[in-house]
């Protein structure tokens, strides 16, 4: 054989190795995946692994995509393959229960027209087209549910979206919750409210709306009771009948609820709105007690808000809207244990468990140890972060519960029946104990629902999730009436890799800057009032017939205020240069530096081998 002709066929036989090598990874392989990233990005968690063990008939799913459209957008580009790659895993992992295709739609092509008409919400480009970047989900039975768009500032819940809409495709019913609240989230006739966490129940739950009359609570898997109006004798027997029937109840109360007095469209709070709530007759029965007269603060975990001090604006720490950071919640409770970016509650109510209480108390929800009470009166009189300091006074039980899980048998708040005269009760069906073990959630602040509390709005990049009010809310309603599968999804890590060396670095230099700030600043309010003083007298100037002593006092007033003023301002400038140099400094040290010692490395490497002796 000649050596041309032994070449090809050598060549040839590597090619179908090749080739064959592919194919027989692609089928025998395909399930097999290594995950080695630090957060275990593409690993499933253990809720997403229990939807797919459990599901009876196939699920198929549509990856809408368009990719002529999103070449040109390279962050849509990658949040795609993290979305396609995590669908493969999916379907990889569900013993073929899960079927996976990806259409890529046309213009004006019948693709294109069963995405819209699946409720798929293409974005305009640049250029005139139309972006498809969601997901159609449908079973045997042809129910539908869709990913309208996939988000790349929601990727750390992109696991949960695709596993909800295989969870509800699965089920044979959707769970319902019915509602009872004086907040103004009641959607409207479209079917949408002015509140995202609403939306997002809405997205998947039935939600049944009882108005401030309701004389009845019909069948659901779980009531919500969202900062509740005043309830009547009957009312607060069909709540208390309801608990005992089916054991699950969440219930948002709040001594001073600012988003209840939120003003509207035409620039007042809605009518009848209720600046505190609670359920005087029930908790005790529940086992917990609530005293709607007085609020939490923490110093500790306060919000910044912005103020005016002495026609300056600054962002200081407001202990009575506080952050529970994750030290503050349960490790022993899923739907909080899972949750990472804290919770952000607006002058909560306190709670603590009763003795001799049949229920075990659990906070969910606590401050620090630094926690501490205050009248509801003074809160709602919105006093500054410098007169709460003035009367602030650690409570000798902190850390106080702000939110709380009641668990076991439930006895009627009504031993003695229903009550008699408001509606016609049934005493024979009366239930004086609970058949089982019943599961209550106690929240002592409705503000979390506010979407200003845990959403930080950005016209230039989006709006951003900052806490996990949003996602306590949604695990909760799983655990009580859902699929508690999913609680553990909520909050998976996003691949971000913030600079947190830096955010740390700029947040001690920040604090420097404003403690140096207060103090030049108090030194020129002091002076300032001083040379004032003397004006109104007369005695700043020769002018007015003031002595030497006065006008030299004067003048030496007007210098430190120059000097404090160019003082404060070369603080300002020197922060910013301050943070300028770190991030430079980093910049050299990360993007640099490393190329340059393997270059270094390499060329020590060769010079080494050409001096050794052959």
């Amino acid at each position: 054989m000649s050596a041309p002709r032994f070449l090809a066929l050598v060549l040839a036989g590597l090619i179908a190795l090749f080739a064959g090598f592919n194919l027989f990874t692609g089928v025998v392989l395909d399930s097999v995946r290594l995950d080695l990233t630090e957060r275990g990005l593409y690993r499933l968690s253990p809720g997403t692994l229990e939807v797919l063990e459990r599901i009876e008939e196939p699920v198929q799913l549509d990856f809408v995509y368009s990719r002529e459209e999103a070449a040109r957008y390279p962050a849509i580009r990658a949040y795609a393959a993290r979305v396609r790659e995590m669908l493969r895993t999916i379907a990889a992992r569900s013993d073929g229960m899960v079927r996976l295709d990806e259409v890529d739609p046309e213009p004006f092509s019948p693709a294109e027209d069963r995405a819209i008409a699946a409720g798929l919400e293409p974005v305009p480009t640049e250029e005139g087209g139309q972006l498809f970047f969601g997901l159609i989900g449908h079973n045997a039975v042809d129910d539908r549910r869709t990913v309208a768009f996939f988000d790349p500032a929601e990727e750390a819940r992109l696991e949960y979206e695709i596993v909800r809409l295989i969870a509800e495709l699965d089920r044979a019913r959707t769970p319902v919750i019915a509602v009872i609240s004086s907040l103004p989230f009641a959607p409207d006739a479209q079917g949408a409210s002015p509140n995202p966490v609403i939306d997002e129940l809405a997205a998947a739950y039935d939600l049944v709306w009882l108005d401030e009359t309701f004389e009845a609570i019909p069948e659901a898997d779980a009531l919500f009771l969202l900062h509740p109006p005043a309830l009547t004798e009957a009312q607060t027997y069909l709540v208390d009948q309801f608990a005992l029937r089916t054991g699950r109840v969440l219930a948002a109360l709040d001594p001073m609820a600012h988003v209840a007095l939120k003003p509207g469209p035409d620039g007042l709070p809605p009518l009848r709105a209720e600046r505190d709530s609670a359920l005087p007759r029930l908790l005790p029965a529940w086992g917990a007690a609530y005293d709607p007269t007085v609020v939490a603060m923490d110093r500790r975990h306060g919000l910044p808000v912005q103020i005016n001090e002495g026609g300056r604006t600054r962002m200081r720490a407001y202990p009575l809207w506080f952050s529970v950071p994750p030290g503050g919640m349960s490790t022993g409770f899923p739907p909080v244990a899972a949750l990472s970016r804290g919770v952000n509650v607006g002058s909560p109510g306190v709670l603590r468990p009763l003795e001799g209480a049949a229920t075990a108390f659990s906070a969910i929800l606590a401050t620090s140890p630094e926690g501490a009470r205050l009248d509801a009166d003074l809160a709602a009189g919105s006093p500054s972060p410098d007169e709460l300091a003035a009367i602030y006074q650690i409570a000798p039980d902190a850390p106080l519960a702000l939110a709380a899980r009641l668990s076991g048998p439930l006895a009627s708040a009504f031993p003695d029946g229903p009550p008699a005269g408001e509606l016609a009760l049934d005493p024979a069906a009366h239930r004086a104990r609970s058949d089982g073990a019943a599961e209550i959630i106690l929240i002592a602040d409705a503000d979390l629902f506010d979407p200003a509390f845990f959403i930080n709005p950005d016209p230039v990049q989006g709006d951003r999730i900052v806490a996990d009010n949003l996602a306590l809310i949604l695990n909760l309603a799983d655990a009580l009436a859902g699929d508690p599968a999913l609680v553990s999804l909520r909050s998976r890590s996003s691949s971000a890799r913030p600079m947190v060396r830096v955010e740390d670095l700029r947040a001690e230099a920040e604090a420097r800057y404003l403690a140096l700030q207060e103090e030049l600043s108090a030194e020129l309010a002091a002076a300032e009032a001083e040379l004032e003083a003397l004006n109104r007298t007369g005695a700043g100037s020769a002018l007015s017939g003031a002595a030497a002593a006065e006008t030299g006092q004067a003048e030496a007033l007007r210098a430190r205020i120059l000097e404090a003023r160019e003082r404060l301002r070369d603080i300002e400038r020197g922060f910013r240069v301050e943070i300028d140099a770190l991030e430079r400094a980093l910049l050299f040290w990360t993007v640099w530096v490393p190329p340059v010692l393997v270059l270094l490395a390499g060329f020590v490497f060769l010079l080494l081998r050409r001096r050794r002796p052959r």
